[in-house]
């Protein structure tokens, strides 16, 4: 008896376990992302003609528009699916793209390019994260959340390089193509099993109404808006401002994002065997000492031994910091996705004030590094999330 095993086969037996559907997903998600991610930020910037204010004016509103609609977006996961809801996402990330190319032709379409991205957040991100606490095991959480980071790091390893390389030499237009096809792709592994439906009841006053309920996770999630933020945003137009090309930038990113890579599964492990609160401590510490080096950075060589620390110290701080709150959203039950969509309208809210706190404040010092010293406060905070409750300062008030 002979037997055949054809790439179909192969193919379909690696991707029969949902987990493994969904993390497939994820790297070529990732991989997509990852070949635009630093160079979008520079791409609006150099829009408004290397004026910050604007630059984080544009960005405000989207995180604003998104923290706003995702109750919009929790209605339509339950009504169409979770799958359904991340591919349909897609077509309006294809539009924002779209409109980024046409966009120094004609500045008007940066009005429906914010409502597009807003969007497609709006759509995609509840669904993903409702998807992932769903399927996720209790007993071995901590080590999904790794696996989690640990994909979509290797997923990013070559990806800003590619984009580097791409963008040096074709431009914005095929990056935007050879990402937008790699972002419609990442939807298909996950077809391969049953749609998964919410019932998602929050209204818009009971969802904000979680925010007074849930103070120190709101406290957290509002610190890490602002740490992300800065890495998203500050440094990728600092080292633009430094003078480094984009080949050097894809490959800071890249060599970081192996290192975290390897990083994330050990972390992974050992968030389930010890204590997540004391991890997310000394994480939230040193992420906030590599923040502060970051702000002392001059020229490419510092910038590459810079993120390597800041992507093990972010990793250290994230895997403890994703498994509470992943952990506490499985707690809920049937109310996981109510209380990974009131997580969005904090994240999303929070970025919107500080953004615009920070609008005000480069209009007068236009410095891309002042963000890392707000970066290197907010780590801190990162620990509010696994508290019960706030501290009481009572010491104060004698």
């Amino acid at each position: 008896m002979s037997y055949r095993f054809s790439p179909e086969i192969l193919l379909q037996y690696f991707l029969k376990r949902e987990s493994t559907q969904f993390f497939v997903s994820v790297a070529i998600r990732y991989l997509a992302l990852g070949m635009i991610g630093i160079y979008e930020p520079i791409f609006i910037y150099l829009f408004f003609q290397k004026s910050l204010c604007p630059t984080l004016l544009f960005w405000a509103a989207i995180y604003g528009l998104f923290g706003i609609l995702v109750v919009f977006g929790g209605k339509i996961m339950a009504k169409i699916g979770l799958k359904h809801t991340m591919l349909i996402s897609h077509f309006f990330f294809f539009g924002y793209y779209l409109c980024l190319f046409f966009l120094y032709q004609n500045s008007y379409l940066l009005i429906p390019a914010i409502f597009l991205r807003a969007i497609g957040m709006t759509l995609f991100w509840p669904a993903f994260h409702t998807d992932f606490v769903r399927f996720s095991e209790k007993d071995h959480r901590a080590i999904q959340v790794g696996k989690l980071s640990g994909i979509s790091f290797t997923a990013n390893i070559i990806s800003p390089t590619i984009g580097g390389l791409i963008l040096a030499n074709f431009g914005y237009l095929v990056l935007f193509i050879v990402v937008l096809i790699t972002l419609f792709a990442s939807t298909f592994p996950l077809f391969l099993s049953k749609e998964r439906h919410e019932i998602y009841t929050d209204s818009y006053s009971k969802a904000w109404q979680r925010i007074k309920k849930n103070k120190p996770v709101t406290l957290g999630l509002g610190a890490l808006a602002i740490e992300s933020t800065s890495i998203m945003l500050f440094w990728p137009i600092f080292m633009f401002v430094l003078g480094i090309n984009f080949e050097k930038m894809g490959a800071i990113t890249t060599i970081g994002l192996a290192i975290a890579a390897l990083y994330a599964v050990y972390m992974g492990k050992i968030t389930q065997k010890q204590d997540k609160k004391r991890l997310l401590k000394a994480g939230s510490l040193l992420l906030s000492l590599v923040w502060m080096i970051k702000y002392f950075v001059k020229d490419a060589f510092g910038a590459f031994l810079a993120h390597n620390f800041y992507r093990i110290a972010k990793t250290s701080a994230s895997v403890p910091f994703s498994t509470t709150i992943y952990e506490k959203a499985a707690l809920k039950g049937a109310e996981a996705d109510e209380f990974l969509i009131y997580r969005e309208i904090v994240l999303n809210l929070s970025k919107l004030f500080f953004l615009l706190f920070l609008a005000g404040i480069f209009y007068f010092f236009p410095k891309p590094q002042i963000g890392f010293i707000f970066a290197a406060v907010a780590s801190l905070g990162l620990v509010f999330v696994a508290q019960n409750k706030l501290p009481s300062f009572k010491f104060l008030k004698k």
